[in-house]
């Protein structure tokens, strides 16, 4: 396979990440609006965490100009970007339905891919 191809190709998956990307941010987003509106129920799935991860799919076409001794440094940034997106999105959906006196059940977990739902355990304040 010819590098332009394998360029092409990278792109596109790429392109289809950060549509999977946006889908997340899309549903956490909406979980956050539905916590601040004092929602009677909240529902979520945990999968939309990881998904944001896929936001860093765009940065392996770096790779391609970069000259080899840099890749290692690169791919380090990509990984620990990959863990610290879904982590970000964990801890904003977490610290509003705190702050908003959701519990969800089963319990919000980043290590895990579940549907789960919050409700108010105390009277919410919008």
């Amino acid at each position: 396979m010819s590098r332009s191809v394998a360029i092409c190709i990278l792109a596109a998956f790429s392109s289809l990440g950060i549509a999977v990307a946006i889908w997340g941010l899309w549903d956490i987003s909406a979980a956050l609006k539905a916590l601040s509106a004092c929602a009677e129920r909240v529902y979520f799935d945990t999968s939309s965490f990881w998904f944001l991860s896929l936001a860093v799919l765009p940065l392996f076409l770096l790779l391609a100009p970069l000259p080899e001794r840099h890749h290692a440094r690169l791919l380090a940034g990509i990984v620990a970007l990959a863990f610290l997106l879904p982590a970000a999105g964990f801890w904003a959906l977490k610290r509003s339905s705190d702050a908003q006196g959701y519990v969800f059940a089963p319990e919000l977990a980043l290590f895990s891919l579940q549907e789960t739902s919050a409700t108010p355990a105390q009277s919410c304040r919008p």
